[in-house]
C-alpha cells in the first residue's frame, strides 16, 4: 500500500505557470521521478502513476483541455475539498 504524503499542494494552479507549478512539483516531491517538462499532459501522466499519488485516484490529464483544469482537480483529489 502506498504511503499517504504529509505535504499537501499548497499552490494554486490559478496562480501559476506550468513551469512554476511543475517546478514546485518537483521542488516538494523530489523523492519521487517527476519530470520537467513543456508537455503539460506527459508530466500530469507520470505525475497520476506514481504510488505516492495514486491512492488519491488523480484524475486522468487526459479528460481535461487545460493544464489548469487537471491541477487543480489533481490538487483537490490529493488535498480533498476545501469546503
Amino acid at each position: 500500500m502506498a504511503q499517504r504524503i504529509n505535504q499537501p499542494v499548497i499552490w494554486s494552479p490559478a496562480f501559476s505557470s506550468w513551469e512554476s507549478w511543475n517546478g514546485n512539483l518537483i521542488l516538494f516531491y523530489g523523492e519521487e521521478p517527476i519530470p520537467y517538462s513543456d508537455d503539460w499532459r506527459m508530466v500530469a501522466k507520470n505525475v497520476v502513476e506514481l504510488p505516492t499519488f495514486s491512492s488519491y485516484a488523480p484524475p486522468n490529464p487526459d479528460a481535461f483541455v487545460t493544464w489548469q483544469d487537471w491541477a487543480d482537480a489533481f490538487t483537490i483529489a490529493v488535498n480533498g475539498p476545501t469546503s
